[in-house]
Order: C-alpha cells, then sequence, then structure tokens
C-alpha cells in the first residue's frame, strides 16, 4: 500500500502550514521545498546534510539524528532518527525512528520505528513497528508489528503482528498474528493466529487458528482453533466451535457444541440439544400417559441418537386445575428389525401448576425421567411407541413431591 498525496492531506488537518506535501513511500523521496523557520545545529559535510538539534516553528531539512522540537510542524526529507516533537505533524520522506510524538500525525514513507504519539492519525508508507497510539488510527502500508493502540481503526496493507487495541476495528489484509481486540470487529484477509476478541464479529478469510472471541458471531474458511460466539461459522470445521448456534460445511475432524448445532457434512461430531445433519430426521410425536395427559413434541433423530423438545398438559392429577409443563430429551436407539427399535432416553421436566399453588402445591417444579421405549414403524411417515419408566419430581427449592413410574403412548408423524 502506498502513500499518496490525497490520502495525507485528507487526513492531517494542518499539513498545509508546513508548506510540505509527502509524497509515495520509496527508495529516493522529494518532498516539495517548505519555508524553514527554526534554529540548528547541522554538519554540512555529510551527505545528506544531517541536523542533530532543531529547535523552531516550521522545520525542513534533508535528515534528522538527534532532536527535533517545532511549534507547528517539522518535514524531513530523508530519515529521522531520535526524538521528534511537533503541534501539528512529524513528516519523514523515508523512515522515521526513535520517540515521535504530535498532535495531529506522525507520517513516514517508509518505516516508523519506536513510540508515535499523535492526536489523529500514525502513518507508515512501509511497516510500523514498535508502539503507536493514536485518537483516530494506525496506519501501515504493509503491516503493524508491536503495539498498535487506537481509540477507531488499525489497519495493515498486509500483515500485522503484536497487539492492536482499536476502539472500532483492526483490520489486516492479509494475517495477524498476536492479540487483535476490536470495539466491534477484527477482520483478517489471511490467516489468523493468535486471540481475536470483539464484541460483534471476528472474520478470518482464510484460517483461524488460534481463539477467536465475540459477543455476536465469528466467521472463518477454516477454523483449527476455537470459536466462541452466540453464532459461529466455518466452511471445515477442525477445531471447536462453542455457541449457541455453529454451523459449518465440512467437520469431520472437528466439534460443535452449542443449543444448535447444524452441519452439511454427515460425518461432523456434534454435542448440542439441537444437531442437524443432512440425514437427520424431524419429527413429530403426538402421546399421553399417566404423568402429562397430552404431549406434543418435535424430535430430531439422528444415526442412533435423537433429542426431543415438547410441551404437555396436566401433569397433575385430572381433578386437579390445568397444570403445563415443557420438557427436554435426548437418547439412543437401536434397530432391532427395519421397523422395530428399543429407545433409552433421559428427560428434563419443567411444571408450571398455575392455580394449583393455591390449593397448597408449588408454582413450579422439576422432574428428571429416564425411559425405556419401544417404537414400531408402520410406515415410512407414521409410526407409534409405548414407553415406561421412572419420574422424580422436586421443587426447586430441593423438597421432595413425588416419585413414581410412568408409562406412555402416543404416535410418530413424518
Amino acid at each position: 500500500m502506498k502513500l499518496n498525496k490525497r490520502t495525507i492531506a485528507w487526513f492531517l488537518a494542518g499539513s498545509f502550514l508546513t508548506g510540505t506535501f509527502p509524497l509515495q513511500a520509496q527508495k529516493q523521496i522529494t518532498l516539495k521545498k517548505g519555508p524553514n523557520i527554526s534554529m540548528n545545529i547541522t554538519n554540512r559535510h555529510k551527505d545528506p546534510k544531517r541536523t542533530y538539534l532543531n529547535i523552531g516553528f516550521l522545520s525542513h531539512f534533508p535528515q534528522l539524528n538527534g532532536i527535533g522540537i517545532n511549534v507547528i510542524s517539522s518535514t524531513v526529507q530523508g530519515t529521522a532518527s531520535g526524538l521528534q516533537i511537533s503541534g501539528i505533524t512529524n513528516i519523514s520522506g523515508l523512515s522515521a525512528s526513535g520517540v515521535i510524538l504530535s498532535s495531529i500525525a506522525n507520517v513516514s514513507g517508509e518505516n516508523l520505528n519506536g513510540l508515535a504519539v499523535s492526536g489523529l492519525m500514525n502513518i507508515s508508507g512501509k511497516k510500523a513497528n514498535g508502539v503507536q497510539i493514536s485518537a483516530l488510527g494506525n496506519i501501515g502500508g504493509n503491516s503493524l508489528n508491536g503495539l498498535s493502540m487506537s481509540a477507531l481503526i488499525n489497519l495493515s496493507g498486509k500483515d500485522a503482528k503484536g497487539i492492536q487495541i482499536g476502539g472500532l476495528a483492526n483490520i489486516n489484509r492479509n494475517d495477524q498474528k498476536g492479540i487483535a481486540i476490536g470495539g466491534l470487529m477484527n477482520a483478517n484477509g489471511g490467516d489468523s493466529k493468535g486471540l481475536h476478541i470483539t464484541s460483534l464479529l471476528n472474520v478470518t478469510a482464510k484460517t483461524s487458528r488460534g481463539v477467536q472471541l465475540a459477543g455476536l458471531g465469528n466467521v472463518s474458511v477454516t477454523n483449527q482453533g476455537l470459536q466462541l460466539a452466540c453464532a459461529n461459522y466455518s466452511e471445515k470445521n477442525k477445531g471447536l466451535q462453542l455457541g449457541v448456534a455453529n454451523f459449518n460445511n465440512q467437520g469431520k475432524s472437528g466439534l460443535q457444541i452449542g443449543i444448535v448445532n447444524v452441519s452439511t457434512d454427515s460425518t461432523a461430531h456434534q454435542w448440542g440439544c439441537i444437531n442437524l445433519k443432512p440425514h437427520t430426521r424431524t419429527q413429530l410425536l403426538i402421546s399421553g400417559g399417566n404423568a402429562n395427559k397430552f404431549n406434543l413434541a418435535v424430535r430430531f433423530k439422528n444415526r442412533y441418537t435423537y433429542t426431543q423438545f415438547g410441551a404437555g398438559a396436566y401433569y397433575l392429577d385430572m381433578n386437579q386445575d390445568f397444570s403445563l409443563s415443557g420438557f427436554y430429551r435426548a437418547g439412543v436407539y437401536l434397530p432391532i428389525t427395519p421397523r422395530l427399535s428399543v429407545n433409552g432416553d433421559l428427560g428434563y421436566y419443567h411444571i408450571e401448576t398455575f392455580d394449583n399453588k393455591n390449593a397448597g402445591i408449588p408454582a413450579r417444579m422439576y422432574a428428571i425421567q429416564p425411559r425405556i421405549s419401544l417404537e414400531y414403524q408402520i410406515m415410512k411417515c407414521l409410526g407409534m411407541f409405548v414407553a415406561g419408566g421412572y419420574n422424580w419430581t422436586r421443587t426447586y427449592q430441593g423438597e421432595k413431591y413425588e416419585n413414581k413410574t410412568v408409562f406412555e403412548a402416543g404416535i410418530i408423524l413424518f
């Protein structure tokens, strides 16, 4: 990434006072001659002439090897090494090294090395090495290396290594290695190795080999590390996706842990409440028994395993007021014949007793219920089952309500 006149002029509100314009970063750069209102100690026998002490209002000279302090700006044709302090801008045609301080911007045509602090921006045509601190942004034409801190954005034309802290975002054209903390986003056009933390979104265009931690979502083409967010997506998951919802297209080598796990790879490894693969069968179950008198549930059936969400009415006896329960079951099944299978599962029930609390029954309770069932497939979209098990019902304060044997029967659709 090269710097041009328009880019620098846009960000440097005070640069017109210097009468100079930084040109593109290259080995031989000629900056337009500007005013020089300063006192200097210069060795004129060196080529280029070297200034060791520079104090003034506006300065423009070939090379700095020492200290430069200016009220308005300092412009160095070649390299600047040492201490530069300016009220508005510091500009060097080639590299700047040492401590560079200004109220608006520090600009180097090639490398920016050391400590650079500005009120608005730090800009380097090639590499920024060391510590860069700004209110608006830090820009490295090739790379940002070390610690880059800004209230808005850190931007590198190629790579970033070290620690990047951006109030809004950290954006790299290629790879990022180290730690990136972005207020809203961290984005890389290549690979990422290390830790990415943001409140909104982490995006890696190629492979993520570290940790992506986001409040909303993580996106990568290949995940070989950890994705932790409300929603995680990777084209190829070879690591761990941990979130409310996880998505991938190829997941044989990785693991999804979440409320909802979705993969177009039938060999994906999933642990969650709802696991969806290409062969997942979604079914509707209508049933009744001596616990819930009427049940309606949705079952997600995979190869040998299934999960089930549902709700039931009248958990209590029929001579009591209406009560309602919601439940979740997870289990395994074993086919005995093409139509007959035996199932085993464990269920958790949350029970709301509503008006029954006025009769001395707890307002809400929970139950743990293991079951064994036989299931027979009558036709492709119709089956039936009978189940039996045991039920422990307790209040959330730990008090016993009842223990009993339970049975249930019903039909399966789809």
